[in-house]
């Protein structure tokens, strides 16, 4: 992830969110933490498909560090970790909802134009599961 410099007075306000949701995988990891979800590590590699541990722990502990995440260790062995959404993290349901809406509304008006093109990523075809898994997922349903 980019380093960005303090902050300035001048900072776009976009700038200052992709501090915090800069990441590759941070806004799918939101996603499925959303709702009060408690996940441990393993659960979230495999919903993340494509994803690998280190780079899961090295987002998951940037989450942590900024507070939208809570790290939760259980003294067992072997070691329990669960990982939770801070209410911080819990605000960012807006912009979840804003992004699905989004690409649901592009994804639904490019395929009636008959463009394939997915703006640089590679066209996976109809039907074929996304990267992430996320091709019919809805958050009005609380799919989460």
């Amino acid at each position: 992830m980019r380093k960005l410099k303090s902050e300035t007075v001048s900072e776009c306000p976009c700038e200052y969110a992709l501090r915090y949701l800069g990441g590759a995988w941070k806004i799918l990891i939101v996603a499925h933490l959303v709702r009060g979800k408690i996940r441990r590590h393993a659960e979230l590699k495999r919903s993340l498909r494509g994803i690998t541990a280190k780079m899961l722990t090295q987002q998951l502990r940037e989450m942590e560090h900024d507070g939208l995440i809570e790290r939760t260790v259980y003294a067992e062995v072997p070691p329990k970790v669960e990982y939770k959404l801070t209410p911080l993290g819990e605000t960012l349901l807006p912009v979840l909802e804003a992004m699905y809406a989004w690409g649901a509304k592009t994804r639904t008006a490019r395929a009636q134009l008959g463009n394939t093109d997915t703006g640089g990523a590679k066209s996976q075809g109809p039907g074929a599961p996304s990267r992430t898994g996320y091709r019919n997922l809805s958050l009005n349903r609380g799919r989460w």
